[in-house]
């Protein structure tokens, strides 16, 4: 049987499968919502006190959200290399296309300052916990922003790609399933095995103590030793002793 360059130039895009795309996509971002949801409960009750929880949360999120950037990545290289599946699906809605380096930005500045705060010390540490308060604000705030506009489209896509029978024949399901769950085992090996070394993270909040002490005692000390330097003015000057007092002798007496 002879195969046309129509028949071959749609097989080429059902390998492309950008509603494959969307699928894991969207089961990706469903997976990801509890465990961020457990991240945000740590900081509101006390993220000193259940630190760690929130570092074996966060570093068991690594590896779906490097699969979540992945997928998305992928969509954007395959749309503005103009490739046919993807410009006929259509690009997102614009508001979202404008936030969205800002969104991967803030992912990657607030994960991977996470992960560098248990290995550095000193200046370093400090850069990385400057940058990764003001980047969870952002990162929660778009990610807030993604829920409210793709929530229930993605549950939609979910549950169809669970479903025994997928109606709308979206190929790569076994493939999707499969990336998703080594995602999480992933993430679950991770975080376990950085369990003993959690207290590099534990620790964290008693060694910046002792370095912002450290900083202060020295200027502590330099501004008393200022304030209790004597006046040569308050202080009566000690009189000068006389030649005879010098040599350990007194003052010769008169015969008379």
């Amino acid at each position: 049987m002879r195969v046309t360059s129509r028949e071959l130039e749609s097989d080429r895009e059902d390998a492309v499968s950008p509603a494959g795309n969307e699928r894991l996509t969207a089961v990706v971002g469903v997976v990801l919502l509890a465990p961020v949801l457990v991240e945000v409960a740590t900081v509101l009750l006390g993220v000193h006190t259940f630190m760690s929880v929130h570092v074996f949360v966060g570093v068991a999120l690594l590896p779906a959200v490097l699969l979540k950037l992945s997928s998305t990545g992928w969509r954007f290289v395959r749309y503005y290399m103009r490739n046919r599946a993807y410009v006929a699906q259509g690009p997102p809605r614009p508001a979202m296309r404008l936030l969205a380096p800002l969104f991967v930005a803030a992912t990657i500045v607030l994960f991977a300052s996470g992960v560098a705060m248990g290995f550095l010390h000193g200046h370093a540490l400090e850069i990385a916990r400057r940058l990764h308060g003001p980047a969870s604000v952002i990162w929660l705030a778009l990610l807030g922003l993604h829920v409210v506009v793709y929530l229930g489209r993605a549950l939609r896509d979910t549950a169809r790609d669970m479903q025994p029978v997928d109606q709308a024949r979206v190929r790569g399901r076994t493939a999707r399933r499969y990336a998703v769950s080594a995602a999480v085992v992933c993430g679950l090996v991770l975080g376990g095995a950085l369990i003993p070394a959690q207290h590099r993270w534990v620790d964290i909040r008693r060694d910046h103590h002792d370095l912002r002490e450290g900083a202060i005692s020295p200027a502590r000390g330099t501004s008393r030793s200022r304030t209790r330097r004597p006046s040569g003015r308050s202080s009566p000057r000690p009189a000068m002793p006389s030649p005879g007092q010098r040599s350990g002798r007194g003052a010769p007496s008169r015969r008379g």
